[in-house]
């Protein structure tokens, strides 16, 4: 049964059990997909080198998984793809360059999760400091992520800071780092590189959609047009979540929603 109705046909981040936060098998997260009416997604495994992350990536053993799932779904009319989220790989290139280098990743995304070294999702990324510099430091360490690292497609949650700033009630306001805002994301765009619009808070609350619908609209400003809409789903239960939320945001920043065609796969920002 088809039940997404929102002209969303793709997902390009996901994580199965070769994730150590994984709950579900590729091949589970595929069934999801294709009872949500996909026609392609992606299956995006942590790489992380910061000395606090303490998770591993069988990478041999992710391929051979995903192309016995290529095989059982292709005739279901499922595109599978392989992929990988790394985190900070502008700060740890070596790594990231080494393992994009040596596997054939199709999506590859490239994801803020350290702030000076703090986890962004922990409260100590805020503490000592005043919110407005934590995201003014934030969008301008995502702008750098764009700038300074090739082998990626697509960069993804980029509002994420809000999250938690909303949990300890620092109220965002977009205008107040408008520059460094704008800066990130004609990055983006000028890279060509994907923007996601992630699924997995748009229901929050707190909220942030009106800055997050601001940013959208800024990124459409500076001349991105590449948007991603992405699940960040860790088990099946979360595809397809907030679809009618991110309609809506993307309707409301004049934007819609694009696929990674293969041509550009492994290609974009190379």
């Amino acid at each position: 049964m088809n039940t997404n109705s929102y002209n969303i046909s793709s997902d390009y981040h996901m994580h199965s059990t070769f994730s150590m936060d994984g709950q579900d098998t590729i091949e589970a997260l595929g069934w999801r997909a294709l009872a949500l009416g996909f026609n392609e997604i992606a299956i995006t495994e942590h790489a992380e080198w910061h000395p606090a992350w303490r998770g591993s990536f069988d990478v041999d053993g992710y391929f051979a998984e995903i192309a016995r799932c290529q095989a059982l779904f292709a005739p279901q009319g499922l595109t599978l793809y392989s992929g990988v989220e790394m985190g900070n790989p502008h700060e740890f290139a070596r790594e990231a360059s080494a393992l994009t280098a040596a596997y054939p990743f199709d999506v590859r995304i490239a994801s803020l999760h350290w702030l000076d070294g703090d986890n962004i999702h922990d409260s100590a990324c805020f503490a000592g400091h005043e919110p407005l510099d934590v995201y003014a430091d934030y969008f301008a360490a995502l702008g750098h992520m764009a700038a300074d690292f090739s082998d990626i497609d697509v960069v993804a949650h980029f509002d994420r800071i809000l999250w938690r700033g909303s949990l300890l009630g620092a109220t965002f306001a977009p205008r107040a780092v408008e520059t460094l805002v704008r800066d990130a994301l004609a990055t983006i765009a000028w890279r060509g590189l994907a923007l996601e619009l992630n699924l997995r808070t748009l229901n929050h609350v707190p909220n942030w959609r009106p800055a997050l619908a601001t940013m959208l609209r800024w990124y459409g400003e500076e001349g991105g047009r590449r948007v991603v809409v992405n699940s960040d789903a860790h088990r099946v239960g979360q595809m397809g979540a907030n679809l009618e939320l991110a309609a809506a945001l993307l309707r409301e920043a004049g934007l819609a929603a694009t696929t990674l065609q293969p041509a550009t796969l492994a290609g974009v920002g190379g």
